[in-house]
């Protein structure tokens, strides 16, 4: 009798603790993806693009002194509007210029220059959780990605664009190879090429990264990692596989460019390297600068830009 009370005694006791580790877990989940999901809440990205630029000794003035910008705004399928500003140049090529983490669509005003002094028609966007953006936010490009496809389709309707192009930087690049993994070429909101600099390997991957300091088998980064996940995808609709960069590639049929910073510490150039080698289209090119993260286009814009032709040459543009 008493060794079955101590039996007893210890089952609830087991389950107790398990009921306490799984309601821990989903607490530690659901804050993990908050913060995640809102990691721009006290930031200000639009601050942060002017001070990147600073740092990059970039005459922000002198631009916006230069070139006129339009605003405008399109409407995601899901209802988002997505805002971006115009530069007519009186082209009939038009490039998409999204940013990445943490800034705005300000920080992208060294590419939008050499777009426009090469003769393209230009719209930079703010990314969600960043600058002007009505939804607030970040999904690593799964969400974003419906804001470009709904620029595309807002460039090639609303500007008469007859050829579009999307141009990404670091999570911005992530975004842009999402977004090219989930449209069919030839329709409206299908650009005609896309180009990803230092692109964001992975939701996933990033984060266990993050969160392990760099270890990414660490029990911290895949508990974290996948309490957030499973609470993301069970309460948000948001899965880590769809913002899995290096395998959602593998459907990605428009003429795609990577660009890979061989000094970069962020998203490590063989990280990079899989999502070119997974691009689905045969119409594709890498490029190498020799540069820090997303850097290419301030240490050589000449040979930056001069990459970038080839490959739009190259895809009829």
């Amino acid at each position: 009798m008493k060794k079955n009370k101590i039996i007893k005694g210890l089952g609830i006791t087991l389950g107790v603790i398990a009921f306490i580790g799984v309601a821990g877990s989903i607490a530690m989940g659901g804050y993990v993806s908050d913060r995640i999901l809102h990691q721009n809440e006290d930031n200000d990205t639009h601050d942060n693009s002017i001070k990147q630029l600073e740092v990059w000794g970039y005459d922000t003035e002198k631009f916006e002194n230069t070139y006129e910008g339009i605003e405008v705004s399109a409407t995601a399928e899901d209802g988002n509007t997505v805002p971006g500003t115009y530069y007519d140049n009186g082209s009939d090529k038009c490039v998409i210029l999204v940013h990445g983490a943490g800034g705005d669509r300000v920080c992208m005003y060294p590419l939008a220059e050499l777009y426009l002094e090469d003769g393209f028609d230009v719209i930079s966007i703010d990314q969600r959780g960043c600058g002007e953006n009505a939804d607030d936010r970040v999904t690593f490009g799964i969400n974003e990605s419906l804001d470009v496809k709904a620029m595309v389709k807002f460039a090639r309707e609303e500007i008469r664009a007859g050829k579009v192009i999307v141009h990404g930087q670091s999570m911005g690049g992530q975004t842009v190879a999402i977004y090219a993994s989930n449209v069919t070429p030839g329709t409206a909101e299908a650009a005609d090429a896309v180009i990803c600099d230092s692109p964001v390997p992975g939701m996933e991957l990033v984060l266990k990264e993050m969160f392990g300091d760099g270890d990414t088998d660490s029990f911290m980064a895949k508990y974290l990692t996948g309490t957030s996940k499973m609470f993301m995808k069970v309460a948000n609709g948001i899965d880590y596989e769809d913002g899995d960069t290096i395998n959602v590639v593998r459907n990605d049929n428009i003429p795609t460019m990577i660009i890979v910073s061989d000094r970069d510490e962020v998203c490590l150039p063989d990280q990079v390297e899989e999502i070119y080698d997974n691009i689905a289209c045969e119409n594709k090119a890498i490029y190498h600068a020799d540069s820090a993260h997303i850097e290419g286009v301030i240490d050589d814009p000449d040979a930056y830009m001069n990459s970038v032709e080839s490959f739009l040459n190259g895809a009829g543009i």
